[in-house]
């Protein structure tokens, strides 16, 4: 199988972020995103689609992005890019040599 990036095709920098959950003083969740790492990575848009949430029309692009292999990287971790957040619903070693890792996410635009 050949590499699904070539090595200079990861031009865009990333920040890997991690979810962080607590509760406030009223015992309401409060999620916060925590830096893991900057990586190097490839997106490539796949779709996009206009879907119902909470009654509300919402538009979500789904992304494939391509990052060297690291083992820490699973959902419901996300990539931002600058002030775009993709959440990562996949992560899989395409060809199983950990070289790259290839994540399917996904990006809710407003």
């Amino acid at each position: 199988m050949s590499a699904p990036a070539a090595e200079g095709e990861l031009r865009t920098r990333a920040i890997l972020e991690t979810p962080v959950d607590s509760t406030d003083d009223s015992g309401a969740l409060v999620r916060v995103w925590q830096p893991v790492a900057a990586v190097w990575a490839r997106i490539a848009p796949k779709r996009g689609a206009e879907i119902f949430v909470a009654g509300a029309q919402e538009t979500v692009l789904t992304s494939e992005v391509v990052v060297r292999w690291r083992p820490d990287i699973a959902s419901p971790m996300r990539f931002r890019v600058g002030a775009r957040a993709l959440s990562i619903r996949a992560a899989f070693d395409p060809d199983g040599h950990r070289r790259f890792l290839v994540c399917a996410c996904e990006e809710f635009a407003s």
